[in-house]
C-alpha cells in the first residue's frame, strides 16, 4: 500500500533527503537564470540608451531650423500697429505714420419690416450687384423672396460666375439690422477693404423692388444710401507714402508684416533687434541633451574591478560595457564634432562649445554671445550647412536617427537579444521539466524503499517473537 508521508514506514527523514536532491537538481537553472538577467539587462540598457539617445535627437533637430538662429524681437506701439516678422527680417529702427485706415464699402437701404414683400408679383427677378473692381453678382429671386430677409439670405448663398466659367464665392455680404421697434435695414457689405472694392451699383428687373433696394454711387438720389466710404490704408514707412487695400501690409521690408489699427497722432517707432536669447537656450537644451546621453553611456559601460580572489565578474558592471554597438553610437557622434564643417565656423570650439576631458560639453556663454551678437548667420551654418545634408545638426540627426529608427541598429540588437532570451526560456523550461521528472522518479523510489524498509521491519518483528516463544517453550 502506498504511502502518503514519505518517511513513516521506514523511520528515515526521507523528506529532507528528497529536498537536497531537489535543491541539488535546481542548480542546473542557475546558470540560465544569471543568462536570463544579463540579457534582459542588456534589453533594458538599449531601451535607456534609446530614450536619451530620442531626447538628444529632439534638442537637435530645433538647430536644423535657421529660423532659431535669427529670432527677432518687436518693439512698437500695439495701440497703433502690430508687426509680424520673420527669422529674415532686416534689424533697424523705423518710423510709421498712419495718416487713414482701410475701410469697407457698405450702403444700406431705409426701414422696413424685415418680412414685407418688396417685389411685384412675377415669378423671378434678377437683383445684380457690381463693384469697383469688375465683381458683379447676379441673384435670382422668386416671388416669395423679396423681403429684406429673404434678399439678405439669397445675397450670401449666392456665387460669382467668372468670365471661364468657374465658381467663386461673392464678394459681398447681407446682413438685416435692427432700427426700431419693427423698423429693419438691409446692409450689403464689402467683404474686404479698399477702394477697388467699391460697391457701385445695386439694381433689379424688378421695378418695384429696385424703388427700395437701388444704389448708384453717381446717384446720391439713389434708394440705399452709402453708409461707410470704401478706401484704402495709406501711411508712410520711413517718411515713405504707402497706399494699400487692406490694414495688413505684408512684406513692407523683407520678412515684417505690418497690420494698421489707428490713426497716429504723432510719429511712432518700430525697433527691430536680434533676440539671441532664444538660440541661447535651444543651444543649452541640446548641450544638456548630449551631457545626458554621456551620462547614460557611462552609466551602461560602468566597469568596477573584480575581487582577485572571485571568478566571477562584479555584479556593479555596466550592461552594455564592451558592447559594439553602444560603442558605434559614441564614436559616430563624436566623429561629426570632430570633422569640421565649412565655413566661418567649422567647430564647435569657435563659438564657444567645448569638449571637456570627461567628454562632456560645455559652454563658454561670453563666447558664444560674441559669435551670435557679431556673426549668426555663420553660427547657423556651422549648424544647418546647406540645410539639407551638411553641417553638425543635419549630420547628427541623421546619424542618430539611424541608430533609433525602427529597424535601425539599436532595434536590430534588441531583436537579437530577444531571440537570445526566447531560446534561454525555453531552455530554461526544458532543464525544469527533467527536473521534475527526476524529483518525481526519486519520490517514486523513496515511497518503494519506505514500503520495503516497513515489511522488512515487519518481518523482522514478526520473527523476533516466533523466536522469542520457542525460547520460552524450551525453558518449560
Amino acid at each position: 500500500m502506498g504511502m502518503s508521508i514519505l518517511g513513516i514506514g521506514s523511520g528515515i527523514d526521507l523528506n529532507e533527503v528528497l529536498d537536497n536532491l531537489e535543491a541539488v537538481e535546481r542548480n542546473r537553472l542557475t546558470p540560465i537564470k544569471a543568462q536570463q538577467k544579463a540579457v534582459n539587462d542588456k534589453i533594458s540598457g538599449f531601451g535607456k540608451l534609446k530614450s536619451a539617445l530620442s531626447t538628444f535627437n529632439s534638442a537637435t533637430a530645433k538647430l536644423q531650423k535657421k529660423e532659431i538662429f535669427q529670432p527677432r524681437t518687436v518693439v512698437g506701439n500695439d495701440n497703433y500697429f502690430t508687426t509680424k516678422v520673420s527669422s529674415n527680417a532686416q534689424l533697424g529702427n523705423y518710423t510709421i505714420n498712419v495718416e487713414q485706415l482701410a475701410t469697407a464699402h457698405s450702403v444700406a437701404t431705409n426701414n422696413f419690416n424685415k418680412t414685407t414683400a418688396l417685389g411685384n408679383s412675377n415669378a423671378t427677378r434678377t437683383l445684380s450687384i457690381e463693384q469697383a473692381n469688375g465683381q458683379k453678382l447676379d441673384v435670382t429671386l422668386s416671388q416669395n423672396e423679396t423681403s429684406l430677409e429673404s434678399i439678405a439670405n439669397a445675397i450670401n448663398q449666392a456665387k460669382i460666375t467668372n468670365p471661364d466659367g468657374s465658381i467663386s464665392d461673392s464678394t459681398v455680404n447681407a446682413t438685416i439690422v435692427r432700427s426700431g421697434a419693427d423698423s429693419y435695414q438691409l446692409v450689403i457689405t464689402s467683404k474686404e477693404t479698399g477702394e477697388q472694392q467699391t460697391i457701385t451699383s445695386i439694381s433689379s428687373d424688378d421695378d418695384a423692388l429696385n424703388s427700395s433696394i437701388g444704389f448708384n454711387i453717381n446717384n446720391a438720389s439713389s434708394p440705399m444710401h452709402e453708409v461707410t466710404r470704401a478706401q484704402s490704408a495709406k501711411f508712410t514707412f520711413n517718411g515713405i507714402a504707402i497706399e494699400n487695400a487692406s490694414n495688413t501690409v505684408k512684406d513692407i521690408i523683407p520678412g515684417v508684416d505690418i497690420t494698421l489699427k489707428a490713426v497716429t497722432t504723432t510719429t511712432q517707432n518700430l525697433t527691430i533687434g536680434a533676440d539671441n536669447e532664444k538660440t541661447q537656450e535651444a543651444l543649452k537644451e541640446w548641450v544638456d541633451a548630449f551631457n545626458q546621453l554621456q551620462s547614460t553611456i557611462s552609466e551602461l559601460t560602468k566597469y568596477t574591478a573584480s575581487d582577485s580572489s572571485s571568478s566571477s565578474s562584479n555584479n556593479s558592471n555596466g550592461p552594455l560595457i564592451g558592447n559594439s554597438t553602444l560603442r558605434n553610437v559614441d564614436q559616430s557622434i563624436r566623429s561629426i564634432f570632430a570633422k569640421g564643417q565649412s565655413g566661418e565656423f567649422s567647430v564647435l570650439s569657435q563659438i564657444g562649445i567645448n569638449m571637456s576631458k570627461e567628454g562632456t560639453l560645455t559652454i563658454n556663454e561670453n563666447e558664444l554671445k560674441k559669435a551670435l551678437s557679431e556673426n549668426n548667420e555663420a553660427v547657423a551654418v556651422l549648424f544647418t550647412g546647406d540645410g539639407e545634408t551638411t553641417g553638425i545638426a543635419n549630420e547628427v540627426f541623421a546619424k542618430v536617427s539611424s541608430f533609433i529608427d525602427s529597424n535601425g541598429a539599436i532595434d536590430t540588437a534588441t531583436k537579437g537579444l530577444n531571440t537570445t532570451l526566447r531560446s534561454l526560456d525555453k531552455r530554461y523550461d526544458q532543464i525544469s521539466d527533467s527536473i521534475e521528472q527526476t524529483i518525481d522518479r526519486y519520490r517514486a523510489q523513496f515511497t518503494r524503499l519506505d514500503i520495503l524498509v516497513n515489511e522488512l521491519n515487519s518481518t523482522s518483528t514478526y520473527l523476533t517473537t516466533q523466536f522469542e516463544m520457542m525460547a520460552n517453550l524450551k525453558k518449560k
